[in-house]
């Protein structure tokens, strides 16, 4: 019998899919580690660097919403809120 997933699900799932092919990509020795604030701003800052016609006022909007909405309480990429994995994934794309 097959459970069914409401789109909030889905969209979190794809949104944490985003952000792990991305890691695995660009920092392979975090690819099965908890990963932090610490390790999202350094995936940040390669991604920044390695698209410079990006539209920088979009970009820094991305930016300052993930460190805004990051819960440093629980700093575990999994167990942040839907708002700053949408952000992330945005930026990551």
């Amino acid at each position: 019998m097959a459970i069914a997933r409401t789109a909030t699900e889905l969209r979190r799932w794809s949104d944490l899919a985003i952000i792990r092919q991305a890691v695995a990509t660009m920092m392979p020795e975090l690819a099965n580690k908890n990963i932090g604030l610490r390790e999202v701003a350094k995936l940040c800052k390669k991604r920044a660097a390695s698209r410079p016609g990006r539209d920088w006022n979009e970009t820094r909007d991305l930016i300052l919403t993930i460190g805004c909405e990051w819960d440093l309480a629980s700093d575990r990429l999994d167990a942040q809120p839907n708002a700053c994995l949408d952000c992330l994934a945005r930026f990551l794309i």
